[in-house]
């Protein structure tokens, strides 16, 4: 039977000895999937995030904003297609292509390969616009962790790993 869980695990890259604290490193090396999505948290501080998403078929998510986060996605590997209200078309990105979603404007993505879509998301604050919301347009059709509403998804992964 295949393994489950529900977020890829976090790798980080060697910082060296004697740096100070507040920097922090990353890896991105997460597991492919044969069903699902993950989402992991990379790292965080008061103004910047960012993460990555692993998105097999069925990995899709609804139509919704961010009420203070301007977000930049990018394509590592496979390709996405994001979408805006009425289901317009925004742009369609292929490996290393990437999309900036300012604050309030309203989205939603899939995967549009054949392969996993991995995909960095880089969230930054906008001060002025208030504490961060997600805004649901639609009803959610899968969970998003520690928010509610949507159904829980199960997750296969694949023996593989992503290596950068």
């Amino acid at each position: 039977m295949p393994h489950t869980r529900t977020q890829t695990s976090l790798e980080s890259a060697p910082m060296e000895p004697g740096v100070p604290s507040e920097f922090q490193t990353f890896a991105v090396k997460p597991q492919l999937l044969k069903e699902g999505k993950t989402s992991t948290r990379l790292v965080r501080t008061d103004h910047l995030n960012s993460g990555v998403q692993v998105v097999a078929t069925g990995g899709e998510t609804n139509l919704h904003a961010h009420s203070s986060q301007d977000e930049i996605w990018f394509v590592l590997s496979g390709a996405a297609t994001f979408y805006t209200e009425g289901d317009r078309i925004v742009a369609r990105l292929g490996q290393h292509e990437g999309l900036l979603i300012p604050h309030n404007a309203a989205y939603w993505f899939e995967s549009s390969s054949e392969e996993n879509l991995v995909i960095l998301r880089f969230g930054a604050s906008v001060p002025e616009a208030g504490p961060d919301r997600r805004i649901d347009l639609q009803e959610r059709k899968w969970a998003v962790s520690g928010e509610p509403g949507g159904a829980p998804r199960e997750v296969v992964f694949a023996e593989d790993r992503v290596d950068a």
